[in-house]
């Protein structure tokens, strides 16, 4: 993968309040059955869902190399 981190949403945490859905500038927050999944393609690593959470259910990953 090339591209930034992306910001995965924690099914598990995610309460579906949407305040990612609507912070994303990318749109790359999409929702899926039984939770949010975040699009690689499109996640620009600007972390500004993981500021607007309210259950801080997003975290950042590295990818397969090891890089954030």
């Amino acid at each position: 993968m090339d591209g930034p981190a992306t910001a995965p949403v924690s099914i598990d945490a995610c309460q579906g309040c949407g305040a990612c859905l609507l912070t994303c500038p990318t749109h790359a927050i999409r929702p899926v059955p039984g939770g949010l999944t975040v699009r690689a393609d499109r996640c620009t690593g600007c972390l500004e869902c993981l500021e607007v959470c309210p259950v801080d259910a997003i975290r950042t990953v590295t990818d397969r190399r090891g890089a954030p």
